[in-house]
């Protein structure tokens, strides 16, 4: 029942209502309850709705003035552990470990100035003096929704738009440094916005973003007749002739990069949009991308989300250099797999004219050919099996998926092929 109340009242302050079956539920409760507790809780659900919140009530308790914890312990070392093992005034030299710099990005919607204001003084959270806003913020808005972005991002009032990342690894030999001593700006691109290239073009691939501080020319479209040169045909049939044997060929090569760009795309967009929430039943495929996982990856978190969109791009900078897309871990595997049922849509959608002028081959699409060439085995599949898509598979029960095939080792690397770079970045 408490856990019910809860959720209740986190969607009145949410949405500012309730529906017609949780008003339903609500009554329920509030009957079920003693009438001290029922009346409090009717009391939090009309605040909720209310977006009214009441001051913090002052603490019941004070310590007494010669409480023993507060006097100072001889033996106590002054500073934390983490002021020695990583001193705010180091620069990177000094630091004996590796420093990774990561810039987030997010932005609001507010639709209730006064509910969000409201709530974030609930929290704790205290304007700036009179004397230091300025006439287009005159109550703090952007301080208000910059406390609620330190912590869930999640205030009544607003919703969330935008949340992207880069991160990258410092690098002395590259000359970097740590912000606190950099002689230059720390700047990050995030690109300019993907909806607005796609409005202007809507068959154009997004730019790609790499984490640089300069700006990303857009890269472009591999040259796959080059890179997979086609053999000369041979027709005789024997067990031996090389020639004779299935080729990848170019226009094979161009829609599996194509389907493996758009899912990159599609994974980024999805993660930024669901941050941290699950994936459930209830979207109804509304996330293109995660929705198509196993219920056992629904509860992943955003990093995890955008690690597997960053497979999607290890496989297609594979192409890119010629050569075949061998996964080096099970994420990887899932990807293309994913990646080569919808490459023949790719052929579908409608008149490429740099796709028509690849040469034409008779192993062309022979997609079925790939999934026996690429992986070295299926059993990443196994999760889509009915008892791993329990009410319990989705993570918030015991896992009963083996650990090698478990979401939390999607991304340890195979042992039996060369590891991705770890200094790799994320496009954007």
């Amino acid at each position: 029942m408490a856990q019910h109340a809860a959720r209740l009242l986190s969607s009145a302050a949410l949405d500012g209502a309730l529906t017609e079956q949780q008003e339903i539920t609500a009554r329920k409760i509030a009957t079920a309850l003693p009438d001290a507790p029922a009346a409090s809780f009717r009391q939090a659900l009309e605040r909720a709705r209310a977006g009214v919140w009441p001051s913090a009530a002052p603490g019941l308790f004070s310590w007494p003035a010669d409480d023993p914890l507060k006097a100072p312990v001889e033996d106590e070392p002054e500073l934390p552990v983490s002021a020695t093992r990583s001193p705010k005034d180091a620069r990177l030299a000094d630091l004996p470990g590796p420093v990774v710099r990561v810039v987030q990005l997010r932005e609001f919607h507010v639709y209730d100035q006064a509910k969000v204001l409201a709530a974030a003084a609930a929290g704790g959270w205290e304007p700036m003096p009179d004397e230091e806003l300025g006439e287009d913020d005159p109550h703090d808005l952007v301080g208000a929704v910059m406390f609620a972005a330190e912590s869930t991002g999640e205030l009544p009032g607003m919703d969330w738009l935008t949340d992207a990342q880069e991160g990258q690894l410092l690098l002395s030999a590259r000359e970097d440094e740590v912000a606190d001593w950099s002689t230059e700006p720390v700047r990050i691109n995030f690109g300019t916005g993907w909806r607005l290239q796609q409005a202007a073009n809507p068959y154009a691939a997004p730019p790609r973003h790499t984490g640089a501080t300069a700006a990303v020319p857009e890269e472009p479209q591999p040259d796959f007749a080059s890179l997979f040169a086609l053999p000369e045909v041979c027709d005789c049939d024997e067990e031996d002739c090389q020639k004779c044997h299935w080729t990848f060929t170019p226009r094979t090569a161009d829609l599996l990069f194509s389907a493996l760009d758009e899912l990159a795309e599609a994974a980024y967009d999805d993660a930024a949009e669901l941050g941290e929430r699950p994936v459930t039943k209830d979207d109804d495929g509304a996330w293109g991308f995660f929705s198509r996982l196993p219920q056992v990856t629904w509860r992943q978190n955003m990093q995890w989300r955008r690690n597997l969109a960053r497979a999607c791009d290890d496989l297609a900078g594979d192409l890119q250099r010629g050569a075949w897309p061998r996964p080096t871990c099970a994420a990887e595997e899932m990807v293309l797999h994913l990646a080569l049922d919808d490459a023949p849509a790719h052929l579908e959608a409608g008149d490429d004219s740099l796709h028509a002028a690849l040469p034409r081959h008779r192993d062309d699409y022979a997609f079925d050919a790939c999934s026996d060439s690429f992986f070295q085995d299926d059993d990443v599949l196994w999760l889509y099996d009915s008892k791993y898509n329990s009410p319990e598979a989705d993570g918030s029960g015991p896992s009963t998926v083996p650990p090698a095939l478990h979401p939390d080792n999607w991304f340890e690397d195979f042992l039996n092929v060369p590891a991705r770079s770890a200094e790799r970045g994320h496009r954007r």
